[in-house]
């Protein structure tokens, strides 16, 4: 039996009661965050057929593990009696901080097997959603799925924030994210073929483009030039109200909260160098970034 979801954050409960239980009228649907959960994850299980029962489960799971949370317009509005606005480039975020194995001890480890499992999970919730709630119009799968977490997951693993380190450890994760999702994504491909209309057969790249410069094992890249089924799966920011949900992980480039209380947190110009740095490290395994950044200005 599953444990329920444990909230340590007061701010990640009110967050959660005021913009994502379920209320119709004077009636309360959502219990508890659980009952949230099994709502989402009962609205996009819908989608897998004889699987439904398993993938409901699997999803509930990780979103009560704080593992994986799904877009905040799902939370609010699927398994309602509202309809959930058309998804474009819907987005997820998978929390690395839970994925350190014996944290804050001279054991401590990134679990990458697991954390790799969880971003190929994400990949297929949205799709599920996109299935479900996408767009008539527009029938092309553009994904944000991202991190939320990483500055409590370097900081659970005995990392200075600002130490190179950290810088490769990040790196390491956001390929683990990258795959895990490319994993997904073949896996999603071979289970349900090119989307509707093949938009990137028709002339474009797809993921194969993406991923022309960065480390592809030789086995995976003719598999990725036939994927067409995704025109991007990662994305580096906007995860913000998501993070603050996860009983305020860290979002984004930022240290974990307990940096913030030492020197680092305290040496603004050493941070934002430190944030550049781990910003440098991951951008070149993510689809999707900003045209902009006060990193970079």
């Amino acid at each position: 039996m599953t444990s329920p979801t444990r909230f340590t954050d007061p701010h990640a409960v009110d967050l959660w009661d005021s913009q994502f239980r379920w209320r119709s009228g004077h009636r309360l649907c959502d219990r508890t965050i659980d009952a949230t959960w099994q709502r989402v994850a009962t609205a996009l299980a819908d989608r897998e057929g004889e699987e439904c029962a398993y993938w409901r489960s699997r999803y509930a799971f990780a979103f009560g593990q704080w593992q994986l949370l799904p877009d905040p317009r799902l939370l609010r509005f699927a398994g309602t009696d509202m309809p959930v606005p058309a998804l474009r480039e819907p987005i997820a975020a998978v929390n690395a901080a839970a994925f350190v194995a014996d944290s804050h001890t001279r054991r401590a480890r990134f679990d990458h097997q697991r954390f790799g499992a969880a971003a190929a999970v994400a990949v297929r919730m949205l799709d599920d959603a996109a299935i479900a709630f996408g767009p008539d119009d527009d029938p092309s799968m553009r994904f944000g799925i991202g991190m939320i977490g990483l500055g409590d997951a370097l900081a659970s693993l005995g990392l200075a924030y600002d130490s190179a380190q950290a810088i490769r450890a990040a790196q390491a994760i956001a390929r683990s994210l990258a795959m895990g999702c490319l994993h997904g994504s073949l896996k999603m491909a071979q289970e349900r073929g090119d989307r509707r209309g093949d938009r990137c057969g028709q002339g474009g790249q797809g993921l194969a483009e993406l991923w022309r410069n960065r480390a592809l094992p030789a086995e995976l890249a003719e598999a990725v030039a036939r994927n067409h089924r995704h025109e991007g799966l990662t994305r580096i920011d906007g995860f913000s109200e998501l993070a603050r949900l996860a009983n305020g992980a860290s979002d984004g480039f930022d240290p974990s909260k307990d940096a913030l209380h030492d020197s680092l947190g305290a040496a603004s110009v050493d941070r934002q160098t430190a944030q550049r740095a781990i910003r440098g490290a991951v951008a070149p395994w993510i689809d999707a970034q900003p045209q902009t950044s006060p990193l970079q200005a």
